[in-house]
């Protein structure tokens, strides 16, 4: 099945002419400038999005042994993806869900959050932490990691904490639903039959006793063809108290952390603030750094490119696999001819 996302990578890339924003579509750009899927904001997006299906699993090789010196504890849609690629330019290699995904640690983190809520038992966390350490890893990110942000600091000591936020939580809250919207197909037909991430929300229940409601069909979706649904509702988010639960959980998060940790340990950071501050808070002097742009990765509309690259590999399911099938029966009568002529130029 992952060659079907690995088709919408080759085959459906320049539908991101379509939906590029920023007047980037097709007809919009100067003659001998680059498309607009090809900028490096929408290659990112594709990158990140293919992370989850295992097409982007060179992120996670590499690296020596070494301890986490930075613990992300900033929600997704606060600029994760941006500070990722700062951690990287100062030679950091970075945990996060793709991580987990890639070498397949779910079920282990999910084992670790019930064990530490159960009995306060932090044991299958260290011992994860541990291992990944010794694969190289320095920082984590990202949701749901950041949700064992207060553990890991207590395992590590010597490891700043670092939250991304955004101007308010109200705008977080409006980014986070927004990007539901355009990603939420990951609990949709085809992509559910492929990926299992509800193990964000398990993770999210268990660390928080937080209830994060799905779409269920036919209540909040649509399913035009039996392979293919829309999400045409967000319950988490359609109503004030549903949206003031995620403004409470971010605050929740934030007070445990400040009042865990020394303002030495602690700090919240927004990406569009610059390089300055994150230098700053780890102890780096880089002036000709601190002058530069800050990354800008996974906008909205680079996610929206992706999204409908992926809403036409869905809907024309049954092509490809009739497509997948064909090329299989080609290659193997190939394969077969080839045999048979050896075989009687051996006879012969």
């Amino acid at each position: 099945m992952r060659f079907l996302f690995a088709l919408s990578l080759g085959s459906f890339v320049p539908l991101c002419l379509v939906a590029a924003p920023d007047g980037q579509g097709a007809g919009s750009k100067p003659a001998g400038s680059k498309p607009g899927w090809l900028e490096p904001r929408f290659v990112e997006a594709f990158k990140f999005v293919s992370g989850f299906f295992g097409l982007d699993a060179a992120r996670e090789k590499g690296g020596q042994a070494s301890k986490m010196t930075l613990i992300g504890a900033g929600f997704s849609r606060t600029g994760t993806k941006s500070l990722e690629a700062a951690l990287l330019r100062l030679g950091h290699k970075v945990y996060d869900t793709r991580s987990m995904m890639e070498l397949g640690h779910v079920t282990r983190w999910e084992m670790a959050a019930e064990q530490f809520k159960a009995a306060k038992n932090s044991t299958a966390v260290d011992q994860l932490l541990t291992e990944i350490e010794a694969q190289g890893y320095t920082a984590t990110l990202d949701f749901p990691m950041n949700l064992f942000a207060p553990i890991f600091a207590e395992l590590r000591p010597s490891a700043k904490v670092l939250m991304s936020a955004r101007p308010s939580e109200e705008s977080w809250v409006e980014a986070w639903g927004k990007v539901n919207e355009i990603l939420g197909i990951f609990i949709l037909r085809p992509w559910c039959w492929i990926l299992d991430m509800g193990f964000n929300r398990r993770i999210l229940r268990t660390m928080y006793q937080f209830e994060w409601e799905y779409p269920t069909y036919p209540e909040h979706i649509w399913r035009p063809v039996p392979w293919f649904e829309v999400i045409q509702r967000l319950p988490a988010f359609e109503t004030q108290a549903a949206r003031q639960a995620w403004l409470d959980l971010h605050q929740r998060l934030q007070r445990e952390l400040e009042a865990q940790l020394p303002a030495e340990r602690f700090a919240t950071f927004d990406v569009r603030s610059g390089w300055k501050p994150l230098l700053d808070f780890l102890g780096i002097d880089n002036a000709a750094l601190a002058a530069e742009p800050f990354p800008r990765v996974n906008d909205q509309g680079s996610l929206q490119a992706v999204r409908v690259t992926m809403d036409v590999v869905a809907t024309g399911l049954p092509l490809w696999v009739l497509l997948t099938i064909w090329l299989f029966s080609k290659c193997a009568r190939c394969l077969c001819r080839g045999m048979c002529k050896t075989t009687k130029e051996k006879r012969g």
